[in-house]
């Protein structure tokens, strides 16, 4: 007894795996068939955004490499002003021809 129950119950499980197999394997099929599609519409778009990706990014150290450039001669001509300020100010103390003047105390 308790054999048929068991081979009746494998019975209604091979009963129900052949069903649902039929009712999914359309769906399956579908689904592989539009993979494909979006396999092949995925492919030169993924190139198309590594290329755009690499332009722009190769584009963008150009333009960290020019702003680093200006930068260092901004800094450079700035320090040679001032030291060239600082140079004509130490001349002039030195030759006595702008003495510094001393701060008169106010007075009250």
């Amino acid at each position: 007894m308790k054999l048929l129950i068991r081979l009746s119950i494998l019975a209604l499980a091979a009963v129900g795996a052949r069903t649902l197999f039929e009712r999914l394997r359309p769906r399956v099929s579908g689904a592989t068939g539009s993979g494909n599609l979006v396999s092949e519409t995925l492919t030169p778009a993924v190139r198309d955004a590594a290329t755009t990706v690499k332009e722009a990014s190769t584009q963008a150290a150009h333009d960290v490499a020019d702003a680093s450039t200006q930068a260092a001669h901004d800094v450079a001509d700035a320090t040679r002003q001032a030291a060239g300020g600082l140079a004509s100010e130490l001349e002039d103390a030195v030759s006595g021809t702008n003495p510094p003047t001393a701060p008169v105390p106010p007075t009250a």
